[in-house]
């Protein structure tokens, strides 16, 4: 295998919408959520990060993630098939893409949040251990990795535990995987059912009895839990499809809900004993207070392994597909429907083992719910394809404006307030249309320049205000090359439709949206929207695109229309003609 991983890398973000055509982008979006900060659980309309939107999911796609198809399905060459070092440096990419922050350290610190300090911090990872030694199950450079982050933070490895209440993750995430202390491995504890999670505690359900869930979950002794699950389809166990055929992020929940006596499955959870069937059961584990409760949220990360996938032999079996992603989001119920939709029930990327028919049908009928049962439609999540190495966003979580939306251009971004749209940028206080640039106080229009006290439109002629050079209509004025409509105005360098518009630079790239300074660049929404990831139908990336679509983001490196360039001219012809106007007293006030 090459040793460059990325031999075909872009300069740009293949992105999508999941949903009608006519849905808004993140550009667009404003955090009128709640913020819930509760140990009640989930609210609706909660937001589970200040900084990251709930709709928001990041498919990483990277052949080279796996060195080759592994030779066996064996738990053993599943591991070592998967190229660590990518997985491990892709995983920052994708915090970065996220958080929408210019730095891995910046992003994982935006994710993860404890009110206590890191080294009195605990930490719970759901992973997925049933099944036997080919059963296909989050690998480890994946677990290893969100590890190495929260150590890296200050957690001791021995606060951070990694469970399955429904199994015993021990017989694979064993010592040849797992050390308190060897940073080449999982560094931390591995509990056998909730043994290291102060053992079982009873919970009340709606729709489900006698069920139980670690101890140290119920009673809010967890401050974070990262939800790590794999993608499998599903077709078992009670209303056989009734999960949306798919055993995800939500459903690997049965494995932290169970019944106290049973070691192998939650045999209630997967009844339909409840009032609505095994669905509601499995909506109602995902709002406890156990997962969605605490300040901040407990529940902070969920991540789809996808590097490998089942689609025919079911939850317990083999991978049957190779897959080569990973998912990642802040909030389950949307990063299980993006992946069920995008990968699970995609005829071309689960092409060598599809779904069975009975199954698709079940899909469309249950995986909306998953939506709609948190207060969401198919208009609003945002399914983004990352091409690793694409540029990182530079932007913080403030919008793609500067404002309060969760696009790429925030407080440090390239439009943000010291970038070149800023206020010290091609556009701010001290550039072309700034204080001191060539359309400010000193230049063509300031009084020591070419529009001073004496040149070119002195005390009382040309280039000036009301009556001098530096007045209020000048070439430094409100209509000049500082002004509206000139070199830093609302349509021209930093303007609307010029060098930072609608198309520089992706919402998550190269410091989000307004580049130069445009009001409403960088993070507006994306041409050519998919509901598919990567091989499925209709899904292009399409470079140098400057328009919008349902809840995509901005392609990066866009080209400018030409019927934009044509208005701009004919607007610069309208200034030029009253500017001369202007020299020559035809307009002058009275």
């Amino acid at each position: 295998m090459a040793t460059n991983p990325h031999p075909m890398r872009r300069d740009f973000l293949k992105t999508a919408a999941a949903g009608a055509a006519g849905a808004m982008g993140l550009s667009a979006l404003k955090f009128d959520k709640l913020f819930a900060q509760s140990t009640g659980g989930w609210v609706s309309g909660m937001q589970v990060n200040p900084a990251i939107d709930n709709r928001r999911v990041i498919s990483c796609h990277d052949t080279a993630m796996l060195t080759s198809t592994p030779a066996n399905k064996t738990w053993a060459n599943q591991n070592s098939s998967v190229n660590a070092t990518l997985v491990d440096s892709n995983m920052d990419e994708m915090a970065m893409q996220l958080a929408q922050k210019g730095t891995a350290a910046d992003a994982w610190s935006t994710i993860f949040r404890s009110s206590k300090p890191w080294a009195s911090t605990r930490v719970a990872i759901k992973t997925n251990a049933i099944g036997t030694n080919t059963t296909n199950r989050p690998r480890v450079a994946i677990i290893k990795k969100i590890c190495d982050v929260l150590v890296g933070f200050g957690v001791p490895a021995g606060n951070i535990v990694l469970y399955d209440a429904c199994d015993d993750p021990t017989s694979y995430y064993n010592s040849t995987y797992v050390s308190l202390t060897d940073s080449t491995k999982i560094r931390a504890v591995v509990s056998s059912r909730a043994a290291s999670m102060g053992g079982f505690a009873a919970v009340t359900l709606s729709n489900a009895t006698a069920i139980s869930c670690p101890a140290d979950l119920a009673s809010g002794n967890i401050d974070i839990l990262v939800n790590i699950s794999v993608c499998k389809m599903h077709n078992g166990t009670g209303g056989k499809y009734s999960y949306g055929t798919c055993t995800l992020c939500m459903k690997n929940h049965f494995g932290t809900f169970t019944d106290g006596s049973k070691a192998q499955h939650s045999d209630n959870l997967h009844s339909s004993n409840g009032p609505a069937g095994p669905p509601a059961a499995l909506f109602e584990i995902n709002k406890h207070s156990a997962v969605m409760g605490g300040n901040p949220v407990r529940q902070q990360l969920c991540i789809v392994d996808t590097l490998l996938s089942n689609g025919a032999s079911g939850p317990g079996g083999s991978w049957d597909v190779r897959t080569d992603r990973i998912i990642m989001g802040t909030f389950a119920p949307i990063v299980d429907y993006l992946t069920a939709t995008n990968i699970l029930t995609n005829a071309t990327v689960m092409a060598a083992s599809p779904i069975p028919q009975d199954g698709l049908s079940a899909a469309a009928t249950i995986l909306p719910q998953f939506l709609t049962t948190f207060g969401y439609t198919a208009a609003d999540p945002v399914w983004i394809e990352y091409l690793p190495g694409s540029p990182p966003p530079i932007g913080g979580n403030t919008g793609s404006t500067g404002g309060t939306t969760t696009g790429t251009a925030g407080s440090k971004a390239e439009g943000g307030a010291t970038a070149s749209g800023g206020t010290t940028g091609s556009a701010g206080s001290k550039a072309s249309g700034g204080t001191t640039g060539s359309a400010g106080s000193k230049a063509n229009g300031g009084t020591p320049s070419a529009g001073g006290a004496s040149p070119t439109g002195g005390s009382s002629s040309s280039s000036g205000g009301s009556t001098s050079s530096s007045g209020t209509t000048s070439t430094g004025g409100s209509k000049a090359n500082g002004g509206m409509t000139a070199n830093g105005g609302m349509t021209a360098n930093g303007g609307m439709t010029a060098n930072g518009g609608a198309s520089t630079s992706s919402a998550f790239a190269s410091g989000g949206s307004p580049t130069t300074g445009g009001t409403i660049a960088g993070g507006g929404t994306t041409a050519s929207p998919v509901t598919s990831s990567g091989g499925s139908t209709g899904t292009t990336v399409v470079p140098h695109v400057e328009k919008s679509s349902s809840g995509g983001c901005d392609v990066a490196g866009g080209d400018r229309s030409a019927s934009r360039w044509g208005a701009m001219l004919a607007f610069g012809a309208v200034v030029a003609g009253k500017l001369r106007r202007l020299v020559s007293g035809g307009d002058r006030p009275s």
